[in-house]
């Protein structure tokens, strides 16, 4: 699992999950960016810490993943279609608000 941060300093993506991703993968690592979003004290500028929401991107056959997502508290919010040249169905995003829960 890899946190890709964004041109948006509140948002990043976990991506290089899957179906094989644990709940408590996920939960440590939340926990960890939850640490750093309120630790954060950058303004104006970023070392890639301090996010505030976490997004991740589903694919069509990933029904344990989206299933786990969904049990952490991420809500779906977006289908869209894959690149021309992969199988058929559409790529999901779910994202995440961190909140101290998370920790």
């Amino acid at each position: 699992m890899e946190k890709t941060t964004t041109a948006c300093c509140a948002l990043c993506q976990l991506n290089n999950v899957g179906d094989d991703t644990t709940l408590d993968e996920f939960k440590a690592k939340l926990k960890r960016l939850t640490m750093e979003m309120l630790i954060n004290k950058e303004v104006d500028y970023t070392y890639g810490r301090g996010q505030t929401a976490v997004f991740v991107i589903v694919s069509p056959n990933e029904h344990l993943l989206r299933s786990n997502l969904k049990t952490l508290g991420f809500e779906y919010k977006h289908t869209f279609a894959r690149r021309v040249g992969y199988p058929n169905g559409d790529l999901q995003m779910y994202i995440k608000n961190l909140t101290r829960d998370d920790l």
